[in-house]
């Protein structure tokens, strides 16, 4: 291991630490954690520094080549602590944690030369020919959860790359900011393209467990207030000059799928803006919290997952089911989701009843939407899930691929009059489901922010700034 100790950065006087140290691993993954003129420095190591001496300790920062050895040793401890360690559901109860400090995205990556393009499907991912991976890491035991039987593995990442860029593997999963970072200036735009992207990661700093919970706490509320006061921002950017706000993790990690008009984007990059009716609201419900989180947009099914294991997530708009009910905790309605089938008004069909509806040989909606559970739940041969967003569903109506479609009403109007398709066009039929769209949280979520949402949320109706929200969008139509 390269060690050296940290003490005394960020102005602390040493008579204002306490008697012990808080030994802190890590390995090489840049931009978060690497050694430059013989330092360890990186985002993930500038911002655990100063909340752990904000919390009053002093902080003997190593690398360790090993990843296996750095979290063996953190386990037994005593006094120890892991930097960039992805929170997920197998960890969760290994450590003591705090954080986020940073956040990454997975991707499968390729050449551009060998023409594979973008895959938004999971399950077309897996017949790929080779993915080159590193044994252990949190990129490569999604991938094994999720299925994945076209791995090769490499016990270090520079292996791992080696092999992609001589060819030995035609694709490699990867941390896209880590990738971007350890590759050659210019190598990743010239050479590389993002073929699938699989999940959001949200990377902590883990505690041994016998770190006590006022000093991991105060370690919590010294992170917080450096996202706060946008400091996390500005260390970023010292390492990683192109980084956006839109990837640096917030107090609240916000989530949210492109479905309009509740929520979508517009723009890329430094520009991307997510709007919506729905969006709206949560931002005013924020503003009045006192502080603004950005918001994540990526696929719903990258949405769900995370807010069904990470601490303090929020995913909107979503349908607030019976069997969702106690996965998740409940701010809202913010939405209305009166769902029907709806056809091609060409098509001359007719859907009176639940059994005409079976009858039909195509039913397309969104897949691991409500109305997907409905077809599942109601033994629903015929029902088509392949889109991942509404639109993808709205166009294989549209464009003959279905018989029917699935979805709430407030949505099928906006997407026709986006696409330039009269109403009439559309042919609307039996209403099958009907529930509010609400912001789901995290189990793990205090409750004291549950609640402070809710009032906000209350008070806006009283007010009658909803009101302004909803007839904005959805004039004449009553509010949920």
């Amino acid at each position: 291991m390269l060690g050296f100790s940290l003490l005394l950065n960020g102005g602390c006087k040493k008579d204002n630490l306490k008697d012990y140290t808080i030994d802190v691993s890590c390995i090489e993954f840049t931009p978060n954690c690497f050694i430059k003129d013989g330092r360890i420095i990186g985002y993930d190591v500038d911002i655990a520094t100063q909340a752990i001496q904000d919390a009053g300790a002093q902080v003997d920062v190593k690398m360790s080549d090993s990843w296996d050895e750095v979290v063996n040793a953190t386990l037994k401890g005593p006094r120890r602590a892991l930097l960039t360690v992805g929170y997920s559901t197998t960890r969760k109860d290994l450590f003591k944690w705090a954080g986020p400090t940073s956040q990454g995205i997975y991707y499968i990556f390729a050449k551009k030369k060998w023409g594979i393009g973008v895959l938004n499907s999971i399950e077309a991912s897996k017949s790929l020919q080779s993915i080159g991976v590193v044994r252990n890491w949190l990129e490569t035991t999604t991938l094994e959860e999720l299925g994945f039987k076209n791995l090769v593995y490499y016990n270090t990442y520079d292996e791992a790359l080696n092999a992609f860029k001589n060819d030995q593997v035609k694709t490699i999963a990867s941390d896209i900011f880590h990738l971007i970072k350890t590759l050659p200036t210019g190598y990743y735009e010239q050479e590389v393209e993002a073929v699938t992207r699989y999940y959001t990661v949200f990377y902590y700093i883990a505690f041994s467990k016998d770190v006590d919970d006022s000093f991991v706490a105060k370690c919590q509320a010294a992170i917080n207030k450096m996202i706060e006061s946008k400091n996390t921002l500005t260390i970023m950017q010292k390492y990683f000059a192109t980084i956006v706000p839109q990837y640096i993790p917030g107090t609240i990690q916000i989530f949210t799928e492109v479905a309009p008009p509740y929520n979508y984007y517009s723009g890329t990059g430094a520009s991307l803006k997510v709007e919506g009716s729905s969006t709206e609201i949560v931002n005013e419900i924020q503003r009045r919290n006192g502080f603004v989180n950005k918001i994540n947009i990526t696929t719903w099914t990258d949405c769900y997952a995370t807010a069904l294991y990470l601490p303090n997530t929020a995913i909107y708009s979503t349908a607030r089911t019976p069997e969702r009910e106690w996965l998740f905790k409940w701010v809202g309605p913010i939405s209305s989701l009166r769902t029907c089938f709806y056809t091609l008004t060409s098509s001359g069909l007719k859907i009176e009843t639940v059994a005409q509806a079976k009858a039909l040989t195509s039913i397309g909606t969104v897949k691991g939407w409500y109305t997907h559970d409905y077809l599942k739940n109601n033994n629903f041969q015929n029902a088509v899930v392949t889109a991942l967003t509404p639109v993808e569903a709205f166009n294989q109506l549209i464009n003959g691929e279905v018989q029917a479609l699935l979805i709430a009403d407030s949505r099928v109007k906006w997407m026709a009059d986006n696409a330039g398709i009269a109403s009439s066009a559309i042919t609307e039929h039996i209403e099958v489901i009907n529930y509010k769209g609400c912001i789901a949280f995290s189990l793990n979520t205090p409750a004291a922010i549950i609640q402070q949402w809710q009032n906000n949320l209350d008070a806006m109706r009283a007010d009658g700034t909803l009101k302004t929200i909803w007839d904005k969008w959805y004039k004449g139509v009553p509010m949920p």
